[in-house]
């Protein structure tokens, strides 16, 4: 049996498989373990990957050379317990990811929302500029048909994630930070020690970069204001700026605004996706660009046939004149500005929101921010929350009828259907043509929105 360089435990997410995948097509023997089969663990198996379904110490032998693990997995895994045995060397995603990336001029794209669409536009912009990047995105570039791409160019585009530092094996040439929020706090203790995770990212960059900053963000500007090397700024609100979008207009299902890159005007730019989040992103991305010394025209036009990442404000069909819309929001945050944007593009439609909370113990930490964000929507439907390392008394401690009562004292239309068929279902009874129906969050809700289309 020939050697297998690298075996992915839970090879079955977006990021593990990105990296597995960009391996293989390097001919590297890769191999890996998830509970479940996916579309991404068949892709692999196309490709060659080994895919084993369940975690078992039967999976690992002696011929792996090195065992890569995500965030989620403990030592009490019994592929990690085997691999310990066997003295095979374990690294985790991160590490991974940042050795690959050292082999490149790396751009690392990181906030607590919009990096996954800001990773995949400055991926699209450099596609279109034939610069044939590596790609590792948390979600798929339309525009490529894939969330991972092993390019031959010397740029390497990867999205980072801070939940447990995963970013702190990182040392990018250009860093981009989006923004800065409360999130993850299972993890981390508070906003303080978030932003220090931050500063310590920005630590990384290496000797002579640059770290892209939204100064629209007062947490950004703080971390902006710790790193030692240059910084360009971008934004709406602040003076100063290094990169300023303003001058916006909404017109025939696009946004248009212009650019000033130091007080010089860029010209008009136009982008499809809705709210001004997407305008800031779009900003970012034409600052990375340029910094790159990709000419304005290329990346204007590239801007404007950007047609975003998968899951992100997507539209999944129509049925009956009703629009089916999906997404990633799973923050409070981004579920507001998620709503807000695609009102603001479709005024004089209702809009359904079937938001299924992701972690217990985050809809219990930020439950009332998440009933203030869902009133934006005109009735919303609550599933059952959506488990993610949570505890027995995480579980416990909070419902997604919990949220839905608490919308329905804010006189909000809101109702607790646990099962996503029953939630189809209700949709195809009560829905009325010209209505618009967004899934929202983090885990499978999409599910929804297929079975409501293909509902007899």
């Amino acid at each position: 049996m020939s050697k297998i360089n690298y075996h992915f435990i839970g090879i079955g997410g977006v990021g593990m498989s990105a990296l597995a995948q960009i391996l293989a097509s390097r001919g590297k023997n890769v191999s890996g373990s998830d509970l479940v089969e996916n579309q991404i663990t068949k892709n692999l198996q196309k490709q060659g990957v080994r895919v084993y379904l369940g975690h078992s110490e039967k999976n690992i032998s002696k011929d792996i050379e090195r065992a890569v693990i995500t965030a989620a997995i403990t030592d009490k895994n019994p592929e990690v317990k085997g691999a310990k045995k066997l003295g095979i060397p374990i690294i985790t995603r991160g590490e991974l990811l940042g050795e690959l990336m050292s082999e490149k001029v790396g751009i690392a794209i990181t906030g607590t929302h919009g990096k996954t669409t800001t990773s995949s536009l400055i991926s699209h912009i450099f596609e279109d500029a034939r610069l044939d990047p590596t790609i590792v995105v948390g979600g798929e570039v339309r525009n490529i048909g894939s969330h991972a791409k092993d390019g031959k160019g010397k740029y390497f585009i990867a999205e980072t994630c801070e939940y447990k530092r995963f970013f702190k094996d990182i040392h990018p040439d250009i860093a981009v930070i989006t923004n800065i929020e409360e999130d993850h706090l299972d993890y981390y203790k508070d906003l303080e020690d978030i932003k220090s995770a931050f500063a310590d990212f920005t630590g990384n960059v290496k000797d002579g970069g640059t770290l892209i900053a939204c100064f629209d963000d007062e947490n950004v500007r703080e971390v902006a204001d710790s790193f030692s090397g240059r910084v360009v700024s971008y934004g709406i609100a602040n003076g100063g700026l290094n990169y300023r979008a303003s001058d916006f207009m909404i017109e025939e299902g696009r946004q248009r605004f212009n650019v000033y890159k130091n007080g010089s005007d860029l010209g008009v730019f136009e982008i499809q996706i809705p709210g001004i989040h997407s305008i800031l992103n779009a900003t970012s991305c034409v600052a990375a660009a340029l910094e790159c010394g990709i000419k304005i025209g290329t990346i204007r036009d590239s801007i404007a046939s950007f047609t975003g990442a998968g899951r992100r404000m997507e539209e999944k069909g129509e049925k009956g004149g009703i629009t089916v819309i999906d997404d990633y929001a799973h923050h409070p945050t981004e579920i507001q500005a998620t709503l807000r944007a695609i009102k603001s593009f479709y005024p004089k439609r209702k809009v359904w929101c079937v938001f299924q909370p992701h972690q217990h113990s985050r809809t219990r930490m930020l439950l009332n921010n998440f009933v203030d964000a869902l009133t934006e929507a005109d009735e919303v439907i609550i599933p059952t929350i959506y488990p993610v390392r949570d505890t027995k008394e995480d579980i416990a401690s909070v419902s997604g009828e919990d949220l839905s009562k608490l919308l329905a004292k804010k006189n909000k239309a809101s109702h607790y259907i646990p099962e996503f068929k029953d939630v189809a279902r209700y949709l195809k009874e009560n829905a009325k043509e010209n209505d618009i129906i967004v899934t929202m969050g983090a885990g499978p809700v999409n599910e929804v929105g297929e079975m409501y289309l293909n509902i007899e």
